[in-house]
This record gives C-alpha cells, sequence and structure tokens, in this order.
C-alpha cells in the first residue's frame, strides 16, 4: 500500500513510522514557532520595561520593582476569574493526566490559557520559568494532531511526546534533553519503538529555534578545567550533593504544604504570590525572573554583593510558593539557577588546586545538573541538558557522581519522587500505569483483533456458499442495531440440510433463495464500541460488563474487529 492510500486510510497507518514522522516535523514545527514567538514576545516586553538587557530588575527603581509582580498577579487573577473551571488546569501534572485518563485528548483552550498566563508572570518578574508552558503547548499540539488524523493510543503517545521534546527543545535549543524529557518526565519509561519521531521532532524544532533566534548562550563558559578527583574536590562533591537534597527538599516540602490551600479564593492566593514577589524584589532583586543573569554574571566575573545561600533561600521559597499557589509556570528554569547558585557557593568554601574560574564554572554547572536531576528524578534530562546548553561534557564523571548521591538519598531515605509525580499523588491520581497497562497501551487494537464482515439477517445462498471458501471463521450479522457473532461453519452445515427438503429457514430475497442466518444457526449478541477506546479501557470494559468478546467499530473505514478476552489473555501472557 502506498502512501497516499494510507494517507487517505489513515487508522490503518496508526504506527505507520512513515505518517508519524511526518506529523512529528509538523509538530515541531508547530511547538518551535510557538515557543520562538513567546521567547521574542517576552524579550520584547522586557526590553522595553528593563535598562540594559532583559533580566535587569536591579536597575528598576525600588517602587517599580514591587509594582510589576502586583500588576501582573492581578491582571492573572482577572482572567482567571472569568475563565470557566474546565480551562484552568494547566502544566505538567495536567498532561499527564490527561495522557492518562483521557486517552491523551489536551484541549486547546488550556493550553492558550497556559501561554498566556506564563507571559504575563514571567513579564512580571515572577520567580517562574516557561518550560512547565512549554510541554503544556507542545504536547497540545501533539494531542491535537494526533485526534485530527485519528491515530491509535500508540500514535498519541507518540505524537504527544514529540510535542514535549520539540517544545523543551525549541525553549532551549536542547534536542536530546527533549526527547529524554518526555521519556523521563512525562512517560516514566524509555520508548525505544518510535523514537525516531521523536528525534525529528526535536531537531526540527531546534533548528527552527536557531533559524529565528540565533543560537541561545545561556551560560557564557569560556573553558572548563578537567575535574579533578583529589579528597579536597571529592568533599566539595559530598557538600553539594547534601546542598541539593536540603534545596530539592524544602523546594517540594513547600510545594506539599501549599497544595492543601487549594479551597482558598483564588484572588488571595495570586495576590499574595504578587505582593511576596514585591517584597522579595525590594531587597532581592536577583530572584526575580528565571535569574540567569545571576549565574552569568557570577561566571563572568561579577561580584555578588548579596550572599549566595540568602538568593538560594529566596530563590527556592518564592518559586515553590508560586508554583505551590497556582501560577502557570514552570520550574526547569529556576531549579538551574537554584542549584548553580549552590554549586557557585560550595566553590566559594573549598579551596582546591582547580584555578579559580574553572572551580567556579564546574560547580556551577554540577549543581545546576544535581538539582534538576533531584527535584525532577530525571538524571539522563538534567546531564544531556547541562552538556548541550554549555557545550561542554567534561564535567559528565562528576555530575553522575553528585547525581547519583542527591537522587538516591532523596527517594530511600525521604520517598520523595518527582515533584510532579508527588502532585499527582496529591490528587489521587495515577502518574504511571502498572505493567499491564503499559503493555496494552503499546499495542494497537489490530494487533490483537480479528476482522469481522458484517452482513445482514438475509443472506442470499450464493454468499454464503462464497464464505464456505474464505478464510473467515465468523460473521456478524446486524439486526435491528443489534450485533450477532454466528459461525461460518455452522452456515455451510446448515446448507447441507436443503438435500433433504426446504429449511424453515430458507427465505427469499430480491427472487433469490436467501438464508435467515439467525434462525438458521446459534448466534452471541456482542456489543459494539468506538476505536478510540484503547486495549486497557478494552479490558476494563469487559470486565466491567462481564462480557468475553466486544466489536471495535472503526467508522471512517466501515470496519469491524472482534476483541476477546482470550486474545488480550495470550498477549498478556507473551509479554
Amino acid at each position: 500500500m502506498d502512501f497516499i492510500a494510507r494517507w487517505r486510510n489513515r487508522e490503518l497507518a496508526a504506527d505507520d513510522l512513515l505518517l508519524l514522522s511526518g506529523l512529528a516535523l509538523v509538530c515541531g514545527v508547530l511547538s518551535s514557532l510557538t515557543m520562538t514567538g513567546m521567547i521574542e514576545l517576552l524579550y520584547w516586553f522586557s526590553s522595553s520595561l528593563l535598562p540594559s538587557h532583559s533580566e535587569n530588575y536591579e536597575e528598576l527603581s525600588p517602587m517599580v520593582r514591587f509594582s510589576l509582580p502586583v500588576a501582573a498577579c492581578a491582571v492573572l487573577t482577572l482572567i482567571w476569574m472569568f475563565t470557566p473551571a474546565r480551562y484552568l488546569k494547566v502544566g505538567i501534572p495536567y498532561v499527564v493526566e490527561r495522557l492518562n485518563y483521557h486517552q491523551g485528548n489536551l484541549p486547546v483552550l488550556n493550553a492558550v490559557l497556559q501561554f498566556l498566563g506564563a507571559l504575563i508572570g514571567l513579564l512580571g518578574g515572577l520567580s517562574i520559568g516557561k518550560e512547565g508552558p512549554a510541554v503544556h503547548i507542545g504536547a497540545t499540539f501533539g494531542s491535537q494532531l494526533a485526534q485530527r488524523f485519528r491515530l491509535s493510543y500508540l500514535g498519541v503517545d507518540t505524537l504527544i511526546a514529540c510535542g514535549v521534546a520539540g517544545a523543551i527543545a525549541a525553549a532551549f535549543q536542547t534536542p536530546l534533553a527533549g526527547v529524554l524529557f518526555a521519556y523521563e518526565v512525562i512517560f516514566h519509561e524509555y520508548r525505544l519503538r518510535l523514537v525516531l519521531p521523536v528525534l525529528l521532532s526535536a531537531i526540527v524544532a531546534t533548528a527552527i529555534s536557531q533559524l529565528i533566534l540565533g543560537r541561545i548562550e545561556i551560560f557564557e563558559l569560556e573553558t572548563v578545567f578537567l575535574p579533578l578527583y583529589q579528597l579536597d574536590v571529592l568533599a566539595a562533591y559530598a557538600v553539594l550533593a547534601l546542598s541539593i537534597i536540603v534545596s530539592s527538599g524544602l523546594f517540594y516540602q513547600v510545594q506539599r504544604l501549599l497544595w492543601r490551600l487549594g479551597y482558598l479564593p483564588l484572588t488571595l492566593r495570586f495576590m499574595f504570590v504578587g505582593v511576596l514577589t514585591g517584597c522579595a524584589g525590594l531587597y532581592l532583586p536577583q530572584v526575580m525572573g528565571s535569574g540567569y543573569d545571576t549565574l552569568n554574571g557570577l561566571l563572568s566575573g561579577e561580584v555578588i554583593l548579596t550572599s549566595l545561600i540568602v538568593l538560594v533561600l529566596a530563590k527556592v521559597l518564592l518559586t515553590s510558593i508560586s508554583i505551590g499557589l497556582g501560577i502557570p509556570g514552570g520550574m526547569i528554569g529556576p531549579t538551574f539557577v537554584i542549584g548553580g547558585m549552590l554549586g557557585a557557593q560550595v566553590a566559594f568554601w573549598f579551596d582546591t588546586e582547580i584555578p579559580a574560574t574553572a572551580e567556579l564554572a564546574l560547580f556551577v554547572l554540577l549543581g545546576m545538573a544535581g538539582m534538576m536531576a533531584t527535584a525532577f528524578q530525571a538524571p539522563l534530562t538534567a546531564i544531556v541538558a547541562m552538556v548541550e546548553m554549555t557545550h561542554t561534557s567534561v564535567t559528565i564523571a562528576p555530575a553522575i557522581l553528585v547525581i547519583v548521591i542527591s537522587c538516591t538519598v532523596v527517594r530511600l531515605l525521604f520517598n520523595q519522587d518527582s515533584i510532579f509525580v508527588e502532585r499527582m499523588n496529591d490528587l489521587g491520581l495515577v502518574s504511571e500505569w502498572s505493567p499491564v497497562q503499559r503493555l496494552l497501551r503499546q499495542h494497537d487494537v489490530r494487533s490483537v483483533a480479528n476482522k469481522v464482515e458484517l452482513f445482514p439477517e438475509l443472506l442470499q445462498l450464493e454468499r454464503v456458499r462464497d464464505l464456505a471458501s474464505s478464510m473467515i471463521d465468523y460473521v456478524v450479522i446486524q439486526k435491528d442495531g443489534e450485533h450477532f457473532i454466528v459461525s461460518v461453519s455452522e452456515m455451510v452445515e446448515k446448507l447441507k440440510g436443503l438435500d433433504l427438503g426446504p429449511q424453515p429457514w430458507l427465505m427469499e430475497d430480491q427472487g433469490r433463495q436467501a438464508m435467515d442466518v439467525l434462525c438458521a444457526v446459534s448466534s452471541t449478541q456482542v456489543s459494539a464500541v468506538d476505536a478510540s477506546l484503547s486495549l486497557a479501557e478494552l479490558l476494563s470494559w469487559l470486565h466491567r460488563h462481564e462480557q468475553h468478546q466486544v466489536l471495535v467499530s472503526f467508522a471512517q473505514q466501515q470496519e469491524l474487529w472482534l476483541v476477546t478476552s482470550r486474545q488480550l489473555d495470550q498477549m498478556l501472557m507473551k509479554g
């Protein structure tokens, strides 16, 4: 079957690599254009408000630093108050919820609200990032494309991963980190079966981002000294890991406490964030916005008069309070900055044989990777993002050491998972599938079903004889909108009764002899469901209705496929 035929018969191509690659390309383009547009808008508005550069809140007057976040939260409050409640759910936990409970169906209006909310919050200097919005928007593009082309659940998962990877890749120009983020944070597993479309989406998104924005140099590192493994350096690694453990624990615990305050009025929660950010901006303007300028200043040798520990504590509290009270923003950027400042502080504490400039750059990178990996339990994403953002790989080995220590301690001693998983658990939702559900999600309905033909109740004898020479075992008879399964072999056997004389099931149809199939042979009534259901949902439907088989209707192709509980059990046994 050629590509045009597959395109027209889209449901048959649900897991077709060529079709998925084409849609991944579209998804990468849309995700990148949206994110680059958001970045350009942020840069344009910020440059018109802030002197020198887009994060120079330090040069604003105290009154403006206080008023800016308050005004942003006031605007967010008005938008949220006049928006229907079903559109107010945004962010990564919402994406996972829709993926697990709603077949990956992500409404467009939620993504639009996410875009506007993040844009307003970032313009107002709130301590949030653009990564959560990027994931939500990219996933929505993938979801909408999958629905428009009526893909199977496997195709929906793949295109959502394409959207997530494309959005992260466009935001940071880190294609591999975008792919790993989709699998580690959203799906909680590595999927190699259809990774090629996801890689394609990330590469295309990165290329478009670089074409429009130029090469993003978030961290300008002139040199990084080859890491040493002497005792004092190892001790510094241990102190950094301990600092990351404490910071990530505080980052999560503050949010966990604030999740319980969701019953408070929206105005109170949002305006509290605005006033708190404004007050922090009066004394610590470095914590406003993403904070990347502070790290760049440290790396370029600028003197920061405020204690880094104070800045870290303020950034942790301000970001966790903002996100915990419902501000629509991301957390990846702030965690990078928090980890980088922790690394810089550890570098100042220890006097090793590494040159001062190289030592500072080394520990900033280690802190960034360690904090992100620990907060989101995404070690590979953190390492790859660090390499792609800084264009150096010499820190990989010590980064692995710091990440293993911090992630292991947080998971084993404090029983703390990814902050997104913890949020899902707090809402009483499942963040990842069981092994059985995961296996079912990885297969299309047709891979375990048998295609059946649909016939009327009166079937001409010539058609029955034709069935005898076919490879079909069962057919479906439709009567009064209901479906019945009958055996072809029984129908053929009944034909032999004509040798003995007329039979009670013998009828006339359009001047020809016909068989009243439901009168002639035994039949089993079977229900029909829409093809949008996944295998996991079909299995649940069978158990709930105490049925052993069900017809899956592919309306566009006018096809019926029979799924039995025995077929599902055999597939699960094979693994």
